[in-house]
Parts: structure tokens; sequence; C-alpha cells
């Protein structure tokens, strides 16, 4: 994976479902900061910065075939299959786009494509900037990674939907966003320009692929 391109770029934002099957990571937003171990499908344990543990099972979520290769991509997925994939969810929906970045794919301008590191591992990293049609996990300015006025209309029809009070809003620029390139997964995800308190987040990866059967026997 030495090319990076925006068409690679996109492709590893879809891909992730497909690339890893147990994470180990800590997770940082302006709410905190988490240690969290996640075996697909369906099992997520989560331990808050107080010791306290949390665990998420989804009984009803689907296995995917890991990937016959290590840099293997996947094409666009169909729409059916848009939440086919979503991992178990913490506190709300960008810790399920994280995981799955399918809304980076398409939709985005992507800017300043650099290879980085990122917590010693190697990412992928650009300027993101949502453009009109961009199609978040879950939008309306609510759990989106890009926050922005394209993620706003992502649930509306026309700019007269929108109630008056969420008009006018001033939105970063743009977003610099990291992807971990053997995961897919979303590892720095934070607002360049605008007012403050646009959300961000910060992902750690400490493990992938490891045996994490003695955490979540059924």
């Amino acid at each position: 994976m030495s090319d990076v391109t925006v068409d690679a770029f996109q492709a590893l934002a879809r891909s992730s479902p497909w690339r890893w099957r147990t994470l180990h990571f800590r997770h940082r937003d302006d709410g905190g900061e988490v240690e969290a171990w996640l075996r697909r499908p369906g099992r997520l344990l989560v331990r808050t910065d107080d010791g306290r543990e949390h665990r998420v099972t989804e009984d009803g979520a689907r296995p995917v075939a890991p990937a016959p290769q290590p840099d293997a991509m996947v094409g666009p997925r169909p729409d059916l299959l848009r939440f086919e994939y979503d991992d178990p969810m913490w506190q709300n929906y960008s810790w399920v786009a994280m995981l799955d970045p399918l809304e980076l794919s398409h939709h985005v301008e992507v800017a300043n494509l650099r290879e980085d590191q990122v917590a010693g591992r190697t990412a992928w990293r650009a300027d993101l900037r949502a453009l009109p049609g961009y199609d978040p996990r879950c939008g309306g300015n609510c759990c989106e990674l890009l926050y922005s006025e394209a993620a706003l209309m992502a649930d509306f029809n026309s700019p007269e939907e929108v109630p008056k009070a969420w008009r006018g809003r001033t939105y970063p620029d743009h977003y610099d966003v990291a992807l971990d390139v053997q995961t897919g997964v979303v590892v720095r995800c934070r607002p360049v320009g605008g007012e403050e308190g646009a959300a961000w987040l910060e992902v750690d990866i400490l493990e992938v692929d490891a045996d994490l059967d003695a955490l979540f026997q059924d």
C-alpha cells in the first residue's frame, strides 16, 4: 500500500469490515478517554477512566470474511448493505462511523494527502471537506465525522426544512483526518478553522487481531 492516492484513501475508508476481527484501543474526545476491546461480530468492552466496565453485545451481528490479502480493498457497497457491518456503539454513532468510516469514501473533498505515523502506526492523512451529498452514518449535525453544512443537509430535502434555530451555523473549514492503514479505522479527526467546540476524536490502536476470547466468554 505504498501509493497514497485519493482513490486508495477512499477505498480504505470503506474497507474496515474486511481488514480486522479484533481491536484494542484508547479513544479520546471532548467527553474524556476510554479503553476499549472489540471483537467482531457484535462484542464490545469499554473501560472508563474510573475503572468501570461496560459491555455491549449484539447477538444479531453478522461476521464478515477477512480480506484475502493485507492490502486488499473493497469497492463501493450497495445501498442495501449500508448498516449491515455496524459495530457495537458506545455513546453515539460517531463511534460506529470511526470504526467503519464508510461516510468518508464519497462526496468528500480530499486534499493534502500524505502518509504519516499516528501512535507509532502507519496512517494515511488528509484534509477532508464534506461536499453536498455527504451521507454520514448519523447526520443532521448530530454524530457525523465531518461536522458541516453538508452533514446538516443530509437529514433534509431542502434548506427550507431546516429549523430556523439551526441556520447560520459556523463550521470548521475542514477536518484533519487520519486512517490507520492496517485497519481502515479513523485514528485522528480534528476540526480546522471555525468556532471552538466542534466535535473531534483521537484513537490510539494498541492491538489488532489479538485473541480476545477470554474477555468475551458467553
